[in-house]
């Protein structure tokens, strides 16, 4: 199918402006970004669980009364995405409660990885930036949050790191013009954005093997990383980049034959101790682990080992269970997860039932997908390496015909539209079928993502304690999200 240009637009009614995409099914979403996650990746979107959270009384007819904002997205009918749609009058067959007088953590926002490949495709598409990370864009993501990468990863044309003499950081081209990209458009898209910045690999004369591509943080470097790593994030604060939260490593439980380093429990926990106190300094939080579900032993170690150094734990989904985070005594969310090939409905589903309503519950605080944008090739990647994902999909697709949303696009958006950064999570129950979370927002706005993996159609009631009740019809496979007035 041709990918369709800018000049498509979607049926949303919202009021809001921006420019608009037409959409097109892919096909399946087996793998993820690297040969060692295929099995884990598709494991767990065949496995995932249900949340507890279920009930509703769904027998009573209710006749609404239209107090809020409902959008939904079908995973067939292109015209069907990010509607706004109005009340449904008649008896209710699902149900929502929400008790916005039963709070839990604080939620941070959605966002994806500005990694170089996404860099060289959208520095010269200002309309799918805004799409991406426009605030009030009526059809757009209203992504909160940004993942930077601080050396080159498997969507890199090339390998690279920071050049570093011990006393001063040179940042290479490659971040700079991540860096201005950021600041030149982003920022003024995203008032509050918050960037989280990872590196892959330090540079080849910290690493074991003095090589990017793999190997393991050398014996002995971990002092020289954890300076490298306190002056990256001080150099990034000083140009203006609004650094949120950084990880020690991108997935130190694993290398490859792209940029990749392997560390030990006790090597994070010494780089943790050492860097740990400057970036607090500077007002940059420190989160354990950055790697799967199923590590959560890792983080468990790295807390123990230094529990004033961290401030939370950064999640993958590519192996394990959302629930693994609900032993975490900090703060935690999902900084990275990929579509790859799999359709709409099953990306609809996994997404709604994994990153959102079984991370929510675990204590996630927030999601982060992995690249921002493709090109129609699913890159560009490393060429030099044979086990970087040769199948994964950005948030967007851009190619010289125009730009295509995938379905994680709007996984992002319909959450982004529930909870504002600052929002509460708040304890929710639903019929079963319905994949669900709950936010009050610090306007007083009750916010719902949910969606029908019940297989029919559903006219879903929404109770919220103390305030409105509305009803809204939600066809099978679809996301929904509510947002109270």
């Amino acid at each position: 199918m041709a990918l369709a240009t800018l000049s498509g637009g979607c049926a949303a009614t919202d009021p809001d402006s921006a420019p608009t995409f037409h959409d097109h099914p892919l096909s399946q979403h087996a793998q993820n970004h690297a040969q060692h996650h295929t099995q884990q990746h598709a494991h767990g979107r065949e496995h995932g669980h249900r949340s507890g959270r279920q009930g509703g009384d769904v027998r009573s007819p209710h006749y609404p009364v239209n107090t809020g904002t409902f959008w939904v997205s079908s995973p067939t009918d292109a015209s069907r995405r990010l509607l706004v749609e109005p009340g449904a009058a008649g008896p209710a067959t699902a149900t929502v409660s929400v008790d916005p007088g039963d709070p839990r953590q604080v939620w941070w926002g959605t966002g994806a990885a500005l990694t170089d490949a996404s860099v060289g495709l959208l520095r010269d598409h200002p309309d799918a930036l805004r799409a991406l990370y426009g605030a009030y864009a009526s059809d757009g993501a209203r992504l909160s949050m940004l993942r930077l990468p601080l050396s080159a990863t498997d969507f890199s044309p090339e390998p690279w790191a920071w050049a570093w003499d011990g006393t001063r950081p040179s940042p290479p081209s490659q971040e700079t013009a991540a860096v201005d990209l950021l600041r030149g458009q982003i920022l003024g898209l995203r008032p509050g954005l918050k960037v989280v910045t990872a590196p892959w690999t330090a540079p080849a004369t910290m690493k074991s093997n003095h090589s990017l591509r793999g190997g393991s943080l050398a014996a002995g470097a971990e002092t020289a990383y954890a300076d490298l790593l306190a002056a990256q994030n001080t150099w990034l604060k000083s140009q203006g980049v609004p650094v949120f939260a950084t990880t020690v490593g991108n997935e130190p439980e694993w290398s490859s034959d792209y940029p990749s380093m392997r560390m030990s429990d006790d090597q994070l926990v010494q780089v943790s101790r050492a860097a740990g106190p400057r970036l607090h300094t500077l007002g940059v939080r420190l989160w354990a682990l950055d790697h799967n579900w199923s590590d959560q032993a890792h983080a468990a170690a790295s807390l123990q080992g230094a529990p004033a150094a961290y401030d939370g734990v950064a999640y993958h989904c590519y192996g394990g269970r959302p629930d693994a985070m609900a032993a975490d005594q900090v703060p935690r969310m999902v900084t990275e997860c990929t579509g790859t090939t799999d359709g709409w409905a099953g990306t609809f589903a996994w997404d709604a039932r994994n990153l959102v309503a079984d991370a929510v519950t675990a204590g996630s605080s927030g999601l982060m997908m992995w690249n921002l944008a493709l090109d129609a090739a699913h890159g560009p990647v490393d060429t030099g390496s044979s086990y970087g994902c040769k199948n994964c999909r950005g948030l967007l697709t851009v190619t010289p015909e125009g730009v295509t949303r995938e379905p994680e696009f709007y996984t992002l958006a319909h959450l982004s539209r529930a909870a504002t950064p600052g929002a509460r999570v708040v304890s929710s129950t639903s019929t079963p079928g319905l994949a669900v979370a709950a936010f009050r927002n610090d306007d007083g706005s009750i916010g719902v993502f949910g969606q029908n993996a019940t297989g029919t159609e559903q006219v879903v009631r929404i109770e919220v304690q103390g305030g409105a009740t509305v009803s809204y019809q939600v066809r099978a496979g679809e996301l929904f999200t509510y947002r109270s007035r």
